[in-house]
């Protein structure tokens, strides 16, 4: 009896896997599960840094801490992190949501304790004359253009 030209390969597919066996072993590491799990962390962390930094340092640093705005409590800031749409006045989340998102304020402490905050800094500023301060590798290092 004559067989299929890709006998061979359906049976090697349909038997030990073919392929993807052969190649997730050394491609999926211990350190690709580390490194993934951190991104997944880093990443969820992103989504709840400015809420939760708004909430604990913002109300902090507001000028009114402790005259009208209270950290703690049913009308402190981190309360309205477990509001529906996190607003002080809104609806509170049911059970899950609170579990996802004490995780995901979770998160951002791990990632905070773990990794360099990142800066951001402007490329142009402009003076009250409306110059603009250029990016100076890009303009030579000649400072205020125009």
């Amino acid at each position: 009896m004559m067989m299929p030209a890709n006998f061979s390969a359906v049976n090697a597919e349909v038997v030990y896997g073919g392929a993807v066996a052969d190649y997730l072993p050394s491609a999926w590491t211990a350190e690709s599960v580390k490194r993934f799990n951190s991104n997944i962390i880093t990443l969820v962390s992103n989504s709840f840094t400015s809420a939760l930094l708004k909430a604990t340092l913002g109300t902090m640093f507001s000028g009114d801490w402790g005259d009208g705005h209270k950290l703690f409590g049913d009308e402190g800031s981190l309360s309205a992190l477990y509001k529906v749409g996190r607003v002080a006045t809104g609806e509170s989340q049911n059970f899950g949501n609170k579990i996802m998102t004490t995780l995901g304020l979770a998160s951002v402490v791990y990632t905070l304790g773990m990794k360099d905050a990142a800066v951001f800094t402007a490329k142009k500023v402009t003076n009250s004359n409306g110059q603009v301060w250029g990016d100076l590798p890009n303009n030579g290092g000649s400072g205020w253009v125009g």
